[in-house]
């Protein structure tokens, strides 16, 4: 399947067109808060995936989402006549341009962040960012960029990262050698990182090759979503504004380590998960995690240091009940929380979950029954699973609050 280049508008001066009628200044859409923070979604997948395909149903089909497209115009966009964002004498050039069916879009030379700051200025004319990566980029970098730059902090929110699939290709993807001075190769790493996979091609391969691969996704990342489609047709519901990075809910898909990558993938790149059943002294976990995520060891084990020196974390994600919770930059506390952590690599954040606060004695009254949602999951390479298992229950000892 060859991805078709997305059909843009010639566009005369001024640039930018009036987007449906629904959303001018004679009947102003009262649907979106300027204020709010708006949901940015990282498009990913290896070379021929589909991405640009997905990117032109987005871009021509009436599907009544108004998307702001930031495509980069190297890998799968290479060849968009129509280059909207250029270098010129080492300085950006941005424009902008509105489709006729709500969307914007803006082509990008690798400067993807500073588009992104250019398109906060037109805020209030989009309800999601769909920023398309290159075939070859590892998106937990993408990730922390979009995370830690202090200025769109207030502006947008990581929402998910999304993970094209070549289901034809990808044992092949996946048994590549890594580049030089790597320890993971690009497919690899787009897969841990997602937190949608589609496998796009579908249409190419009986059931039960299709079988065969999602069972081999899901040993790589037994905690994303997928999803099969052809021709990168999929329900954009699916795929926009679903709170990855925000909440751990119960429509989420159990957390699952137990399936058995094959024999030519790399196994040493797998989910493991550690149950939490216990309300737990927050400042204890905090430690536990820096010392994970930071110092690339299991926490408490001093033995293990060089032992597990090729330990990656490259996904954390956590759902806890946790005591004397205090946020990450703030000095408000909260006796009895339920807390969300998020982490890409070495990067972290928490947070309490507004709907799922609760009392310690209805956490107690319904730790049975409720044991199996709160876990701590991890996602990487050459994880010592013992030894973080003995590690975690080290912590529960001493961080469970009864």
């Amino acid at each position: 399947m060859t991805d078709a280049v997305p059909e843009l508008i010639d566009v005369p001066e001024p640039l930018l067109l009036p987007l449906s009628p629904e959303l001018t200044a004679e009947q102003p859409d009262q649907s979106i808060d300027k204020d709010k923070a708006v949901p940015a979604t990282i498009l990913t997948g290896y070379l021929g995936s589909g991405k640009t395909t997905l990117l032109n149903y987005i871009l021509t089909e009436e599907h009544g989402k108004r998307i702001a497209v930031i495509m980069n115009e190297f890998g799968d966009s290479q060849g968009i006549d129509q280059a909207f964002t250029s270098v010129d004498n080492g300085e950006m050039v941005e424009e902008w341009l509105d489709l006729k069916n709500g969307c914007l879009c803006c082509t990008v030379k690798d400067k993807g962040l500073k588009a992104i700051e250019s398109l906060m200025e037109r805020k209030g004319k989009f309800d999601y960012i769909l920023l398309e990566t290159t075939g070859l980029a590892d998106p937990g970098k993408i990730a922390s960029m979009l995370w830690s730059n202090e200025e769109l902090g207030s502006d947008i929110r990581l929402d998910g990262i999304v993970t094209m699939v070549d289901t034809k290709n990808v044992e092949r993807q996946l048994a590549e050698r890594p580049p030089d001075g790597e320890t993971m190769n690009e497919a690899q790493k787009q897969l841990a990182f997602a937190d949608r996979i589609l496998l796009n091609k579908s249409d190419l391969l009986e059931d039960c090759a299709l079988n065969d691969i999602e069972v081999m996704v899901r040993a790589i990342n037994g905690t994303a979503r997928v999803e099969r489609t052809s021709y990168a047709k999929v329900d954009l519901n699916a795929i926009l504004n679903i709170g990855a990075y925000a909440d751990v809910g119960p429509e989420t898909p159990p957390f699952s380590g137990s399936q058995h990558a094959h024999h030519h993938i790399d196994a040493r790149i797998r989910t493991m998960a550690l149950s939490a059943p216990h309300r737990l002294a927050w400042s204890i976990v905090d430690e536990w995690i820096q010392e994970l995520l930071w110092d690339s060891r299991v926490p408490g084990d001093d033995a293990s240091a060089q032992a597990n020196s090729e330990m990656e974390i490259l996904r954390l994600k956590a759902l806890l009940l946790t005591t004397d919770f205090v946020p990450v930059g703030s000095d408000e506390s909260f006796g009895a929380a339920t807390v969300v952590v998020q982490g890409v690599r070495e990067m972290y954040d928490s947070f309490v979950v507004p709907d799922k606060e609760t009392t310690p004695d209805e956490a107690d009254t319904g730790a049975t029954h409720t044991a199996g949602l709160y876990k701590l999951v991890l996602i990487g390479r050459e994880m010592p699973e013992q030894a973080l298992r003995d590690s975690w229950a080290r912590l529960l000892n001493r961080a469970s609050v009864h």
